[in-house]
């Protein structure tokens, strides 16, 4: 996530603080920073949801669920209740699939913990 995306989404930003300001952190042209500044970025990043990489073997076991559960992505977005706004059955598709090899972590986990929560077909 770029830093302006990231101070436009974490709320009221201290007086002073800009992405410029952190690229410099990021780019060591800078080696001090207002305390303020830095505590406010280090919590924001603590809240930003961490994209993870899909795996051949992450995409093997999505696979084995699916096909345990005798659910297809569609079915599945309808099953997991309430499942997370940005979720899509096109979404694990393209997991599924492997045209997509990334993941935000709460996404993955959430098709994860709900495929493991559904019995076997029968």
């Amino acid at each position: 996530m770029g830093m302006m995306k990231l101070l436009a989404r974490s709320g009221p930003v201290p007086e002073g603080l800009d992405s410029a300001i952190i690229n410099t952190w990021l780019n060591r042209k800078t080696k001090t920073a207002r305390r303020d500044h830095l505590d406010y970025v280090l919590t924001a990043l603590r809240g930003v949801d961490p994209v993870i990489q899909i795996t051949p073997d992450m995409r093997d076991a999505l696979e084995a669920e699916l096909i345990r559960t005798g659910y297809e992505p569609g079915a599945l977005i309808n099953r997991i209740r309430p499942h997370p706004e940005k979720l899509s059955a096109a979404m694990i598709s393209r997991w599924r699939s492997g045209r997509t090899v990334s993941a935000r972590k709460s996404l993955w986990d959430a098709v994860i913990s709900g495929l493991s929560a559904i019995p076997d077909a029968q």
